[in-house]
Parts: C-alpha cells; sequence; structure tokens
C-alpha cells in the first residue's frame, strides 16, 4: 500500500483524491514493493508522498484504513547509505524513526509507515524488492 502526490499543478485534486494544503495526496491499497510504489506514482506525475511536520504525518495517517496497514512511503538512502532523501526532493527536514531505527540491518533503503503501541512510526525496511505494502501518492494543487 502506498499514498502519493500528484506533481502536476492543478486547479483542483483529481476525483478520489484528498486535498491537503496545496497537496493532494491519495492511498492505494495495492500491495507492491517500493520501487513499483513509486514507479506507479512516476506513472501519474507523482511521488510517494514526503513528510515534512507531525501535522502532516497525522494527516497522511488519517487516509489509512486502520492501524495495522504497513504503507511505503517517499523516503530512501538508495544513493548514499546513511544520507536520507525524499523522492520528490524536497528537504529531509523532519523524521519520526521508530527507537533504534534506521538501524541498517541487512542493508535496508527504504521507509514505511508502521504502528508501534499507539503510534505510527517510521521504520528502516529491508530489501525493498522483495516486502510488499500499501503506497500514499501526492501532488501539488494550484
Amino acid at each position: 500500500m502506498f499514498i502519493y502526490w500528484i506533481v502536476n499543478l492543478v486547479k483542483n485534486c483529481p476525483y478520489g483524491w484528498t486535498n491537503f494544503g496545496v497537496q493532494c495526496y491519495k492511498f492505494f491499497s495495492q500491495t507492491v514493493n517500493w520501487v513499483t510504489a513509486e514507479k506507479h506514482c512516476l506513472s501519474m506525475d507523482a511521488n510517494l508522498a514526503s513528510v515534512h511536520n507531525k501535522i502532516e504525518q497525522d494527516f497522511l495517517l488519517s487516509l489509512l484504513p486502520s492501524s495495522s496497514t504497513h504503507c511505503w512511503f517517499g523516503t530512501h538512502d538508495g544513493n548514499h547509505e546513511g544520507q536520507w532523501l525524499w523522492t520528490d526532493g524536497t528537504p529531509f527536514d523532519y523524521t519520526y524513526w521508530a527507537p533504534g531505527q534506521p538501524d541498517n540491518l541487512h542493508t535496508e533503503n527504504c521507509g514505511e509507515f508502521n504502528f508501534n503501541s499507539k503510534n505510527a512510526v517510521w521504520f528502516f525496511i529491508y530489501n525493498n524488492y522483495l516486502q510488499s505494502y500499501n503506497f500514499t501518492s501526492t501532488s501539488n494543487v494550484n
């Protein structure tokens, strides 16, 4: 599963998308690996969602159908180990890692939302080519 945002400048969010600030977001219930989720987003001129503050994170979490939902989002360190980036190129200026994360166990390279107790925290995930989760996408609105 994944959430992504549309990069195109549009006056309103497309049908089925949710507006938040100047962006449109959509949760996708397909279970795919991180690379496939980002490619799907790119095919719609969008990216996996980036998170820049707690308010935005809480909004993204509100799009998930349940607290047991694992969801890809747009962070990775695939270019340089330990140097986190957003797929949309925005500054990596906010984190909410789970305790002990990122731990680089088994050369993990991408991020997921995962509920830990009552909070949704970020995990550093092993082998993005094999894990399959939902995703959320996001895009700018004008």
